[in-house]
């Protein structure tokens, strides 16, 4: 018995030891398959069609800056029937303006504002004149009253003294006593000695232009300047149109005037006292 075991038990191991000695069969190496692939193209992208978009803006070549043809100065004297009233020239040439009449209507015009009932602008405002633009040509309105002259190139000159008042300061104290006692008794006086007409643009009152009027000296003492427009009188604002009715109205109470006036583009407040 138990040699029979023995002997199974030895076959067994015997079958065991073949088992583990036999071939083992080598694990394939994967690879992948090669697939036969067929490229299909779509339809491309029209390259022009995208040039021709713009995406960034139209191109534009740079251009020449447009030139503005000089006012001629010493232009003919114009055949239209105008009137220049008055001038505000500037040394700003675009802040220039005109007070012109035409067939009984008066107004103030800016650089190239058209001047109503014509097909004229005004183009140049000058110390003495102004150039307008009829239809393309270059013409000259003189102020009223003084005759057409061709303008002689600018000179340098010399600024007057300033108008000294500390010898004469009793007289000028006496003569404001009397103009302030004119002024009182009649209102109107006061255009004897300031002259004032009403500026309007666009259609708005903007304020008046004042002017010497007689005793000159006496505008000039004060600050005023030939060509100011008023824009404040005591605190009244002179855009308002019943601005200058109140200003009537309490004239005969008054003891001093504080104007504020626009000169070159500026204000300046011009104190004045009677």
């Amino acid at each position: 018995m138990t040699a029979l075991l023995l002997a199974v038990s030895a076959w067994l191991l015997g079958q065991m030891f073949w088992m583990l000695q036999g071939e083992q069969q080598a694990v394939p190496k994967w690879s992948p398959k090669a697939v036969a692939t067929t490229m299909t193209t779509s339809n491309g992208v029209n390259i022009s069609d995208l040039q021709k978009s713009e995406l960034f803006g139209e191109y534009q070549a740079d251009k020449k800056p447009v030139e503005v043809a000089p006012v001629v100065q010493d232009a003919p004297k114009t055949r239209l029937n105008l009137t220049l009233v008055g001038v505000v020239a500037s040394s700003n040439a675009s802040r220039g303006l005109a007070v012109i009449a035409n067939r009984g209507s008066q107004a103030t015009y800016g650089i190239n504002e058209q001047i109503e009932g014509s097909r004229a602008s005004l183009k140049a405002v000058l110390a003495d004149r102004v150039i307008i633009d009829n239809a393309g040509r270059d013409e000259t309105l003189m102020l009223d009253g003084i005759d057409y002259s061709k303008r002689a190139a600018p000179t340098e000159t010399r600024p007057k003294p300033a108008l000294s008042v500390g010898n004469n300061a009793h007289n000028q104290a006496n003569q404001l006593e009397k103009i302030r006692q004119q002024i009182t008794k009649d209102p109107q006086q006061i255009f004897q000695y300031v002259r004032m007409s009403q500026v309007k643009r666009d259609g708005d009152v903007v304020g008046y232009r004042v002017t010497p009027g007689k005793q000159p000296e006496l505008f000039r003492s004060v600050g005023l300047q030939s060509g100011d427009i008023a824009v404040q009188i005591n605190g009244q604002d002179l855009t308002d149109p019943k601005a200058m009715s109140n200003v009537f109205k309490s004239i005969t109470e008054l003891s001093e005037l504080n104007l504020t006036v626009e000169r070159d583009g500026q204000q300046h407040d011009i104190y004045i006292e009677f």
